[in-house]
């Protein structure tokens, strides 16, 4: 079985394959070579050795490509990101930043290529957030070859967004929501209502097992998600969370402990009795449906996340514990993206203020 990342392979003979790059030609190929062994420890000692002291320079910066650029990157990441998170990046490059630059030497780039480049993503009618998101992978690829190749590579610079407000529920839509959820209730309701009042992602709901609930807090350790497993081929990943700060406990909605005991098992908790879990897009299709026969209008499963954070701001939770509840590093990414100023708390607001004027 392959080890992910170190192209390091079990033969069919019971040998153990290793490959590693042995010369890059001027054109951007790669050309390996291998070295064999009767274990897994050998033969990594040995690809080690290979790639320590080369028979010849791999490659310099005289002759290196974007494309060349890319590929080396990308080997030197896979195991420092999560799959999914490499899997994008390999995609951006893939279907973006080696079609345009794949060919041009690296000393060439200029900042007149950046922009040109950029012209081009405007061009395919790319938002202005995708094509930030390309620029900020080629960005990542451009600090590498600083560093491996002392190579000056031209500024970035990156496109206005327009601010998009999050939706979030307003005090009456939630009230229709949970009244038609603890209607003919079932686990996907369950599930949402869950989300509702803890603001957990829908990864980390589907994740979520029963032995991460008790009657006083809700442990959050892991996340689900469904990541490529071959060029046509899926398969659901369950590893830690978004972040180091995304681990954390959640205080138990009181208001849902009869359900909780009510649905309590082993497993999983989005389980049924035809699936063991419940992956996240098929949550989201749960999601999307209860939304239209709830009467409400079309919104996503994150905005649940928002509409908990700006309730606890109604509600006078401050900052500090709602970021940690939302598992944020920092207060200002819980500021920035997840608190909303709902009307109901505008009103109020000004109410405080018309108060302090007359008194």
């Amino acid at each position: 079985m392959p080890r992910r990342g170190e192209n390091i392979y079990k033969r069919k003979d019971g040998r153990w394959e290793a490959r590693y790059i042995k010369d890059v030609l001027p054109d951007g190929k790669k050309k390996y070579g291998s070295v064999y062994a009767e274990n897994y420890k050998d033969v990594k000692a040995k690809q080690q050795q290979c790639l320590l002291h080369p028979a010849k320079v791999i490659c310099n910066s005289v002759n290196l490509t974007v494309s060349v650029l890319i590929s080396e990157w990308l080997d030197s990441i896979i195991n420092q990101v999560k799959p999914n998170t490499y899997q994008k990046y390999e995609s951006v490059c893939k279907n973006h930043i080696i079609n345009e630059l794949g060919a041009v030497l690296v000393k060439l780039i200029s900042n007149y290529t950046i922009i040109n480049f950029t012209n081009h993503l405007k061009e395919k009618n790319l938002s202005a957030k995708s094509i930030n998101d390309i620029l900020i992978v080629l960005g990542l690829a451009f600090k590498y070859a600083e560093e491996e190749y002392d190579i000056n590579t031209p500024r970035i610079c990156f496109l206005k967004e327009e601010k998009k407000e999050m939706r979030v529920l307003s005090v009456d839509e939630q009230l229709q929501l949970t009244t038609y959820l603890n209607s003919n209730m079932d686990i996907y309701k369950f599930g949402i209502l869950l989300a509702l009042y803890t603001g957990i992602r829908v990864g980390e709901l589907c994740a979520l097992q029963w032995e991460d609930i008790t009657d006083n807090c809700i442990q959050i350790n892991k996340t689900m998600t469904r990541i490529k497993a071959g060029s046509n081929k899926t398969e659901i990943k369950i590893g830690s969370p978004k972040s180091v700060s995304s681990k954390r406990l959640i205080p138990t909605p009181q208001c849902l402990l009869p359900l909780i005991n009510q649905f309590r098992n082993t497993g999983y908790v989005l389980s049924t009795e035809k699936l063991d879990y419940t992956e996240p897009r098929l949550m989201q299709i749960k999601f999307e449906k209860i939304i239209t026969e709830s009467g409400l209008e079309k919104t996503n499963f994150h905005a649940l996340r928002h509409t908990f954070a700006t309730r606890c701001v109604e509600a006078g939770v401050d900052v500090k514990t709602l970021s940690e509840m939302l598992g944020h590093s920092d207060v200002k990414t819980t500021l920035n993206r997840y608190v909303h100023s709902s009307f109901e708390l505008k009103q109020k607001s000004m109410k405080l203020f018309e108060t302090s004027l007359i008194s």
